[in-house]
């Protein structure tokens, strides 16, 4: 919990007639999109065969998708852009698709927003985002003008910052996200391209880690305040900068819930599993920024709305960028004003405060060693190293051929089975959430055929 008061930031959401069922599982009755006559599920043949833009070819029409960016995070091809409207409106899509062909997509346009998910078996639904009103705000600004977003100076704002960020989700929220893995690198890379988008090349996301808990939590101001102790054991495991939580919103008047919460600025937030938008608008507040400047004032930490359209923190519109008043929208009007709303200086200010709440250093995994072998396998152990989502065990069948991974562990004991016989070296890397690598262990000698153990069990 950080050590100032804070300003807290909440999203009055009005659910119009969403079953319960669609909102805590996968498996029960899905929102229809929004098109008329549009069924609320499909099945895809052969999903697996389908080209990734035939998946939500008749969701995005009739927009143009202009892609930005592919790229492969840890086997899933992540690839994101925006949409263009015939009328030359902007939306955004991001879909990050698995080996086995199952898709997510995260689909914004003027006229539908949502999230498209289709499993392996090709059983496909389309989740429209809950309809909402008018943003309110409840909160104080902290006393300390050194936490106030925007209080920057001596900072390089121009130097490339990486924010790492974790994501957790309770089991009903993981179940309605089908993938939470998909899921989170979706949600990341939204706020990736709408940081393009925005102007602000100084700053990027990177998911450094997931974890689902079995308990059910509230969309409450109480669960934001709980966030890390809810999650700690996968903060602990990542040390990541900032902590975003997915939770459904549950139907029915609930004191207190609403569709997010954020600590304004501050590195904790959290959100509807079911709506597209909301992580891009409550990290918007974790960097600093408010909602609409409805009374004018001269301070440029807040969203904007130029009468034809809005942005990702006034949201009455739908378009995938942060206020900035160098940019305009098709019918010419700029996104900002450079007094009043400018959330991409905001977020180039405040690139080096997200980005420095962890201090971690990465390495090669400490302290790799020999426990104990038999006839088929030798075990084993290193240190844990951090962000690391698992190992793999590296050896060479002889020291003249090029190594071979012999296995993998979730732990910090690994077993080489039926190991090649005689003395051979081995190591361990760490294999981060992206799919990235660390540098090699420490090289250990060892053969099958031991019968003892260096370390107590």
């Amino acid at each position: 919990m950080l050590k100032t008061v804070r300003f807290m930031r909440r999203v009055s959401f009005m659910l119009w007639g969403i079953s319960l069922a669609a909102l805590l599982s996968a498996c029960g009755h899905s929102l229809p999109p929004p098109d008329a006559g549009e069924p609320k599920a499909w099945v895809v043949e052969n999903v697996a065969s389908k080209s990734t833009a035939q998946l939500y070819a008749d969701v995005i029409a009739p927009a143009v998708f202009e892609r930005s960016s592919s790229k492969v995070i840890d086997g899933y091809t992540v690839e994101s852009g925006n949409l263009r409207m015939p009328d030359g409106a902007m939306g955004a899509l991001v879909t990050v698709r698995s080996a086995d062909g199952s898709l997510i997509a995260l689909i914004n346009t003027p006229k539908k927003n949502g999230v498209l998910l289709i499993n392996a078996n090709g059983e496909r639904r389309f989740e429209s985002d809950p309809k909402h009103d008018d943003l309110t705000s409840d909160g104080i600004l902290s006393p300390d003008k050194s936490d106030r977003p925007g209080k920057t100076s001596g900072m390089n704002v121009e130097s490339p910052r990486v924010v790492d960020i974790f994501v957790g989700y309770s089991r009903a929220a993981a179940d309605w996200a089908r993938d939470p893995r998909a899921h989170a690198v979706a949600q990341v890379e939204s706020i990736n391209l709408s940081l393009r988008n925005s102007l602000v090349t100084n700053v990027s996301f990177k998911v450094v880690g997931i974890q689902v808990v079995e308990q059910e939590y509230l969309l409450t101001e109480e669960t934001l305040e709980r966030l890390t102790s809810i999650f700690a054991e996968g903060i602990k495991k990542s040390e990541p900068d900032l902590v975003f939580g997915f939770f459904p919103l549950k139907v029915g008047n609930i004191p207190g819930q609403a569709g997010g919460w954020a600590h304004m600025p501050g590195r904790i937030a959290i959100g509807s599993v079911a709506n597209s938008t909301i992580f891009r608008h409550e990290i918007g507040h974790n960097a600093g920024g408010d909602h609409c400047n409805d009374e004018g004032v001269a301070d440029y930490h807040f969203g904007y709305h130029n009468g034809s359209s809005g942005e990702l923190m006034c949201q009455k519109g739908s378009a995938p960028v942060y206020s900035n008043p160098q940019l305009k929208d098709a019918s010419g009007r700029p996104w900002g004003n450079a007094v009043t709303a400018d959330m991409a200086r905001v977020w180039r200010e405040n690139a080096e405060r997200l980005s420095s709440y962890s201090h971690v250093v990465l390495g090669a995994p400490k302290n790799f060693r020999f426990v104990a072998a038999s006839l088929k396998s030798i075990h084993f152990r290193w240190d844990s190293t951090p962000r690391a989502v698992r190992y793999e065990m590296w050896g060479r069948d002889r020291v003249s051929l090029e190594p071979k991974r012999f296995g993998t562990s979730n732990t910090t004991d690994g077993f080489v089975h039926n190991p090649p016989s005689g003395l051979n070296p081995y190591h361990v890397v760490a294999i981060y959430f992206d799919g990235t690598e660390s540098p090699e262990s420490n090289v250990v000698q060892a053969k099958p055929h031991e019968t003892f153990a260096n370390e107590d069990q």
